[in-house]
């Protein structure tokens, strides 16, 4: 991923004028917290700020050595903690360990105290050692945080003391899409700024000038990747978008194979990211069904292209309510380590009862 600054930014102007206006008055806060759904350029904004500190000429230009650097994510002063390091960090270990993949597992759902505290014997070197060596080449050191709400309560209470006294030239940004899992402690001392969704017009003429798509199919993109452009480019990737189908198809006419279940089953449990996605599209399915069979009106209906099989549908309004509550159950467990595969079978086999 290329990052050029707020211009390579879709919307959040708004959140681009109250962070400028922090350069401007040259008063950076030493801690930003960006809460938002997820995919909707949250970890990009802060890309963004790191490019335009760091930068040679100071506007985040892009092209300089720095910038390209702070792009490829191998700038010396920005510290990335994130899935993918994590993902990192914890295989290298693996290879030594006897339960790979419980461990794997088990770690890669939650920023251990390893990460915050650092650890000899996994040779992690935690946030908390990184926050006192002086910046290699900039002004500031840079320190992101993804999913900044799963830490685990160790790992909170060992960041806690360096957020309230950080040498002063560090600049954090916790980055969440569950701002209510991170405690008031840490809440606190951030500057909050807050992110919404992006307009299905921004969406589809970001599909359509950036990716080339044409405007059918430009316009569904816009309507069922509910305010992210992540969301929109996992349906692009592989065969998501055809799975897609097929899943809304094998709910809505209640289909009853438990071997089709399983497939399905297999193929959405894949990842984290896959399991998330397509549960929120099995809510807003049946949140269309609301509006079709309660409301009686297509206004507002999120997936388009199921408009008919939502009108012909046998749920009624007791089986939509009691589906979304399941969906809402099942959503609330998925960051636990459990069988995915066998939780997300189960979901479907029940939503077809």
């Amino acid at each position: 991923m290329n990052h050029t600054g707020f211009n390579d930014i879709v919307g959040h102007e708004r959140q681009k004028q109250i962070i400028s206006a922090f350069f401007e008055r040259e008063r950076i806060p030493h801690a930003f917290l960006f809460s938002g759904q997820e995919g909707i350029g949250k970890k990009k904004m802060a890309i963004a700020v790191a490019l335009k500190i760091l930068c040679e000429t100071e506007i985040g230009c892009g092209v300089c050595r720095q910038c390209k650097r702070v792009s490829r994510m191998t700038h010396p002063d920005v510290i990335m903690l994130d899935r993918h390091y994590m993902e990192w960090a914890i295989q290298a270990q693996q290879k030594k360990a006897q339960n790979e993949s419980t461990e794997k597992t088990k770690e890669i759902n939650t920023i251990s105290i390893d990460f915050i505290r650092g650890s000899e014997d996994k040779k992690i070197r935690g946030i908390n050692q990184e926050v006192h060596r002086y910046p290699y080449e900039g002004k500031k050191r840079i320190i992101i945080i993804d999913n900044a709400d799963n830490m685990t309560t160790e790992a909170t209470n060992a960041f806690l003391k360096t957020l309230e006294e950080p040498p002063e030239f560090n600049l954090f940004f916790l980055i969440t899409s569950r701002e209510s899992d991170l405690p008031v402690t840490i809440r606190s001392r951030c500057t909050r700024v807050i992110f919404s969704p992006l307009s299905q017009g921004q969406l589809k003429q970001y599909f359509i000038d950036r990716l080339g798509i044409d405007e059918d199919k430009a316009g569904l993109l816009s309507y069922i990747s509910n305010g992210s452009i992540n969301t929109g480019l996992f349906w692009l990737e592989g065969d998501n978008l055809n799975i897609r189908k097929r899943l809304g198809e094998f709910i809505l006419r209640r289909t009853k194979s438990f071997v089709y279940a399983t497939l399905l089953g297999e193929y959405i449990s894949k990842g984290a990211r896959e399991l998330s996605i397509y549960t929120s599209f099995l809510f807003s399915l049946f949140r269309d069904l609301y509006l079709v069979k309660k409301i009686k009106t297509r206004e507002g209906v999120v997936n388009q292209d199921f408009l008919e099989l939502l009108e012909r549908s046998s749920y009624n309004i007791e089986g939509i309510d009691k589906a979304i509550q399941k969906i809402k159950e099942t959503a609330g467990i998925m960051r636990y380590n459990i069988n995915k595969w066998l939780m997300f079978e189960n979901l479907i086999l029940q939503l077809t009862r």
